[in-house]
């Protein structure tokens, strides 16, 4: 299976046999083996010698992934197996192993990670844990990990290695483990010290780089030369450099973590030209680049410290130690004699420290409890670490953690804890970002965040004070002593320009420190590249959002203002702010405050970076922020007391009052739903002030208004009749509805509660005559107040009201407009027989004495009119006195009784409804001037449209020259009917005009075009850069000269659609003017939009641009691959015909184009789950055979709706994991077809 061969040349080999023989009698293994000795290439092999035929992976770490890979294929090549099969490597989304696999080669990250699904580490029976001098967080995690481990399983054997190690901690860690020491490679490598000294201000490690590279290559004839730099970015600046220095005879290429595998296996297949590597400290142990001769070692790595004082995470450039200074210089010496180029003085590295510190040592232990925890390795109290931490730093590491709200009570992992885990970075730091985030000041904060990690850049000389102090102030903010150092950043030269002269003359003027500010954008540099930058799009004032997320990390920093510049923070401690901080008060003498001026200039509540002891307690770094703030961001952190519960109808719901507490401080006061503090209270609260005292609340639900109508009803009927008992309804209504609602406080939440129910409960809510009346019988007097009475054959509503002096008090009769006509004072003033009784004492008192005396007493006579009279359907009061006269045998004239004889509230009040329309025509009490106005309706016509249009219309425009267009104009108004008019643009002939339209659906229709056209005239230059910038869009595709003069008359007629055989870049261009040159929405046409319009076309067409091209080649990159593909399921290049036509960009709105390599992706899952089972592909296209015809079936107006969330169905039933942009159902394609 495996032919073990031992290469002669490696100082490894001669030691073969003590180092199996140790391994088959020892658990524990500790190897110390120098630079080129072979360890990390032959120990895998010695183990599988040592381990004979049994079964078992042998598991080898890396630190970093190019080593890892590197490593595994050369392993498989001495072993002469395939790669990726017995011998294979799993890196982070990448796995090249197989089930036959053997030897496993994996980053640290990895096996960490694996321990979370099988904690005993079965799969093993080797552990090689290379590299262990790093001494990372991952490494210290899994030495203290296995130091428990291998106790459980006495089978597993553990080889600890590297090339330079402190190998006594590392034996008596794991029970005095034998060590065995192994020589390097005999290779002598010369070590050359060339310190930076030089004249020149701006000459740095990277000029001295790039001059000791041309210098070695000048020296020697043959070999490569490996540079070593501490970040990506300077490795891009030197390889800069080079490229233009050296020419073509030789090859500048980069190594580093982050590369592509393609790119970092340049670096291992050298061609006939000699290189230059340029690598981060990658390069530094385990992997062997080929003909390395020399080294430029410039001394420095990016490491990463915390600094427990600010609480931020640093990522500094430092001095290596002098074990991984060595490891450099070997790389010189591993396949030849070599030389070593040390960019420092020799003194400087004899004082350096001898081995690299452990990270544990030099790290937030806040963080290093987070990541425990998202790793599930157990309690940081009682992991065995080889130098564990102190327990009051696991103390405050838990509780800066619960601070950040990052874990719970029980120091479980919150969501946010979750987040904050995913971030390399110090959880302080990493709060303020994240919330700079969703603030939308990430920016700001990057340079603001980066400034807190580095001591104060400002300068005060005390010869030069009052110049400092000068030149400082330009820098000063009156509310902020973080916006000062956004003020430094944004005065001080572009922080990308290559030459520091600039800056050093900037720190010179302004009496800041070179170092520091040289400090503060490197670390500034490293933030960016780990999140990303862009501007902001919100061009409002940051401060607040700024501060927020400042606040969010430093809650146990905040203070409330005493006196002045005294401030009392946590713990009832008073704090005086800092004396350098713009906000500190100075007492100005003889100062007389000016009338109208705030004595009070400093603000009521603070934030501070940091709270200091000297000579007393002192705030640095503060800044104001508002106590609503503190309230919202910390209200994981918050106490609170209530009082003053209260129904508030403005805000529609009950509150109370709300003192809000924080580390004993009294943040504030503020008015909440009552609901969250006393559930039942509350319900009973909202009863009575929002459901019952209150008849008129905005609830606009069906039971409320019945209620409502119900209850007055009722009590109408009682108080007419004189009955105490309507007093009893309101409080039977209020436990009718306490019965049947629990925590309910606002109208929101009764909204809810209705919608729910009712679709179980139609009636839910809904009160009857019984739950009001207490059972009691009213059905006698209320059958003479019927709802409905008959009237010109038809059966009409009636509602009642007892509302003295207003409009609708009294009985109110709704009647469709077209009855009108026939209605008569007789059918309408008796219909309502429980007012036939009072209507006629009104009637007999209104009568003139001497007539009026012959009828006395009255009420009997008024009750036997009451009962005996019909009016008929004639006239009311002529057929009442036709009435008395016969039956009391007098002579009565309806002209008796004088006008306002019968009151208001007797006299039915008729309101006139239009059934088409559903509104109200008219409304009186007055059945002739009813008349009247439908008469007078009816004849009414008018010629104001066409007044309109000359002073309205405009025509032949070019640009937007006319204003603001209103969406609607009132050209007139027949009787209660207006009639409107829609303004609207309209292209005509390449000319934009103004005119005016009777239905809003044509004014719709044609303004955007004409809206582009206008936008178009005034981008022209705009546009026309446009067209170039498309022009190497269509690539290398040959193009005739007719094709180039078509090309550039479309670019100068942008309105017209391209034909869909139109070249690339014209599609292009007509594809992003059509997404950048429209309203959304497209009303109000008004010209302030309309410059935003053209404003945001400028501001967005190069990232548009951008977008579109790297789409489109994400697109046919993906199509080219799925064509490709040998087996291809049934109709999958119709699916890419669909979604990838020629015309790809005319069909394919910008908006959805983001979308297209999602579907592209469902396409090749579906495509290998169709080889796996073709017949459950069969079953899922059935699910989609079902809508084949929608083009047929789908209303136009709904095609480009109803394509895309068809697309998304696709995704759903093929490949659901990919995610869907939209909900999406067969219920809601199925909506989309119906007209």
């Amino acid at each position: 299976m495996f032919r073990i061969r031992y290469p002669d040349d490696l100082p490894i080999t001669a030691r073969r046999e003590e180092i199996v023989a140790t391994i088959q009698r020892h658990q524990v293994v500790i190897l110390a083996g120098e630079t080129g000795s072979g360890k990390t290439t032959q120990l895998p092999k010695m183990c599988l010698e040592a381990l004979g035929d049994s079964q078992g992976t042998i598991g080898c770490t890396q630190p970093r992934r190019v080593a890892a890979m590197s490593v595994s294929k050369r392993v498989a090549e001495e072993l002469g197996v395939p790669w990726g099969r017995e011998v294979g490597c799993k890196m982070r989304f990448s796995d090249d192993t197989s089930r036959e696999t053997r030897v496993k080669f994996m980053t640290d990250g990895i096996l960490l990670a694996e321990i979370q699904s099988d904690p005993m580490l079965r799969a093993y029976s080797v552990l090689i844990l290379d590299e262990a001098h790093e001494r990372s967080l991952n490494i210290d995690f899994l030495l203290g990990y296995l130091v428990t481990l291998l106790k459980k399983r006495p089978d597993l054997k553990l080889i600890v290695t590297s090339a330079t190690i402190d190998t006594e901690a590392f034996s008596q860690a794991f029970g005095g483990a034998p060590i065995i020491e192994v020589s390097g490679r005999t290779y002598p490598v010369e070590i050359r010290y060339m310190p930076l000294v030089t004249e020149e201000d701006d000459f740095g490690f990277i000029d001295g780089a790039v001059a000791a590279v041309e210098n070695a290559l000048i020296e020697t004839n043959d070999g490569d030369v490996l540079v070593f730099m501490p970040t990506e970015r300077d490795i891009r600046d030197t390889r800069d450099l080079l490229d233009g220095r050296l020419g073509r005879e030789f090859e500048v290429l980069a190594l580093f973590g982050r590369m592509a595998s393609a790119e970092q296996q340049r670096v291992f297949e050298p061609g006939r030209k000699r290189r230059v590597v340029i690598a981060t400290n990658v390069a530094e142990t385990s992997i062997t680049i080929p003909r390395i001769a020399v080294v430029v070692d410039t001394g420095l790595a990016r490491m990463s410290r915390y600094n427990p004082r600010t609480r931020t995470k640093r990522l500094p450039v430092e001095a290596v130690s002098q074990s991984s200074a060595n490891q450099r210089a070997g790389r010189a010496g591993r396949v030849r004699e070599g030389l070593c180029i040390r960019l420092y003085e020799q003194d400087d590295f004899e004082k350096r420290d001898r081995f690299t510190m452990p990270e544990i040592q030099r790290a937030n232990l806040a963080e290093v409890i987070l990541r425990m925890k998202a790793f599930k390795l157990g309690e940081i109290e009682t992991f065995p670490f080889i130098n564990p931490p102190s327990s009051a730093a696991i103390r405050a590491g838990y509780d800066l953690l619960h601070e950040l709200g990052s874990l719970s009570d029980t120091h479980e992992l919150t969501p946010l804890g979750r987040e904050l885990a995913k971030l390399p970075l110090d959880p302080t730091l990493g709060r303020m970002l994240l919330h700079a985030r969703t603030e939308g000041v990430l920016p700001e904060m990057l340079v603001i965040a980066s400034g807190l990690s580095i001591p104060d850049p400002r300068e005060r000389p005390e010869e030069k004070k009052e110049l400092a102090n000068a030149a400082h102030k330009a820098f000063a903010s009156p509310d902020s002593d973080f916006l000062s150092l956004l003020k430094i950043w944004n005065a001080a030269p572009d922080p990308l320009e290559r030459s520091r002269n600039s800056l050093r003359k900037f720190c010179r003027t302004s009496f800041l420190s070179f170092t520091r500010m040289q400090e503060w954008r490197d670390i500034w540099k490293q933030l960016v590249d780990i999140f990303g930058t862009s501007d902001r799009s919100d061009k409002s004032d940051p401060s607040d959002k700024i501060h927020r997320s400042i606040l969010v990390a430093q809650l146990g920093h905040i203070a409330v203002k005493e006196d002045r510049n005294l401030y009392k923070t946590s713990g009832n401690r008073e704090v005086m702010i800092f004396p350098g901080s713009n906000l500190y008060e100075r007492r100005e003498k003889n100062a007389k405050p000016k009338p109208g001026q705030d004595k009070a200039k400093q603000p009521a509540w603070i934030v501070a970076g940091e709270i200091v002891h000297t000579s007393q307690l002192f705030a640095r770094t503060v800044a104001k922020v508002q106590p609503d703030w503190i309230a919202e961001l910390g209200a994981h952190l918050c106490t609170y007391k209530h009082s003053e519960p209260h129904w508030n109808e403005k805000a529609g719901r009950v509150t109370c009052v709300e003192k809000v507490m924080l580390h004993g401080l009294e943040i504030t006061r503020r008015s909440i739903d009552y609901l969250k503090v006393d559930p039942v209270a509350a319900t009973q609260l909202f009863i009575r002030g929002a459901l019952v005292e209150h008849q008129d609340s905005a609830i606009t639900l069906r039971f409320y208004a019945q209620n409502n109508a119900l209850r007055q009803k009722i009590e109408t009927m009682l108080t007419r009749v004189r009955s105490n008992r309507v007093y009893a309804v309101e409080e039977r209504l209020f436990r009718f509805y306490n019965a049947r609602l629990k925590n309910i406080s606002s109208i929101h939440d009764l909204n809810r509660v209705v919608k729910e129910r009712t679709e179980t409960e139609p009636r839910f809510l809904i009160a009857t005559e019984a739950d009001l009346t207490g059972g009691e019988e009213f059905e006698a007097e209320l059958q003479q107040f019927p709802d409905q009475v008959s009237l010109a054959n038809s059966v009409i509503p009636v509602t009642y009201n007892y509302k003295p002096g207003q409009e609708q008090d009294g009985v109110t009769v709704k009647v469709p407009v077209q009855l009108a006509g026939h209605l008569t004072t007789g059918q309408v003033q008796w219909m309502v027989p429980g007012m036939r009784e009072e209507i006629a004492a009104a009637l007999l008192r209104a009568l003139p004495k001497s007539i009026r005396r012959d009828l006395m007493p009255i009420d009997p006579k008024a009750r036997e009119i009451a009962t005996e009279f019909d009016p008929g359907t004639g006239d009311f009061l002529a057929a009442m006195a036709a009435f008395i006269s016969k039956r009391y045998g007098m002579r009565i004239q309806a002209s008796d009784w004088a006008p306002g004889s019968i009151p208001a509230h007797l006299q039915p009040r008729i309101e006139l409804h239009d059934t088409k329309k559903n509104t109200v025509v008219a409304s009186s009490r007055d059945l002739s001037t009813l008349h009247a106005e439908v008469e007078k309706e009816a004849h009414r016509r008018t010629d104001a449209w066409d007044r309109l249009l000359p002073k309205f219309e405009r025509f032949a425009l070019q640009s937007w020259s006319f204003g603001d267009l209103p969406e609607s104009i009132l050209v007139e108004q027949i009787g209660h009917a207006q009639v409107f008019g829609y303004p609207a643009l309209v292209l005509r002939d390449g000319e934009v005009d103004v005119r005016l339209f009777k239905t809003k659906a044509e004014a719709i229709k044609t303004s955007p075009a004409a809206v582009r056209k206008l936008a178009e005239n005034l981008l022209a230059k705009d546009i026309a850069w446009l067209g170039k910038e498309l022009k190497s869009f269509d690539g290398n595709r040959m193009k005739t000269a007719e094709s180039t003069q078509k090309s550039f008359s479309c670019l100068h007629s942008v309105a017209k659609t391209p034909a869909p055989n139109a070249s690339l870049s014209d599609q292009a261009h007509e594809h992003i003017l059509a997404h950048l040159l429209r309203l959304k929405p497209l009303f109000p046409l008004t010209e302030k939009r309309f410059q935003q319009l053209t404003e945001t076309f400028r501001r967005d067409l190069p990232a548009v641009v951008h977008r579109t091209k790297t789409l489109y080649a994400q697109i046919h990159d993906q199509r080219s691959k799925l064509l490709a593909l040998t087996k291809r399921y049934p109709g999958l290049e119709a699916d890419l015909q669909r979604l990838v036509p020629p015309d790809l960009l005319l069909k394919t709105p910008h908006e959805q184009l983001q979308h297209l390599p999602r579907y592209l992706k469902a396409i090749q899952v579906r495509n290998e789950r169709w080889q796996n089972n073709p017949a459950k592909d069969t079953d899922k296209q059935l699910l989609i055979t079902d809508f084949a015809t929608w083009p047929q079936e789908v209303p136009k107006a709904n095609h480009e709706a109803f394509r895309w969330l068809f697309e998304e169905y696709r995704v759903q039933v093929f490949a659901q994991e990919l995610g869907t942009a939209q909900p999406v159902s067969v219920k809601r394609l199925e909506a989309l077809m119906e007209v």
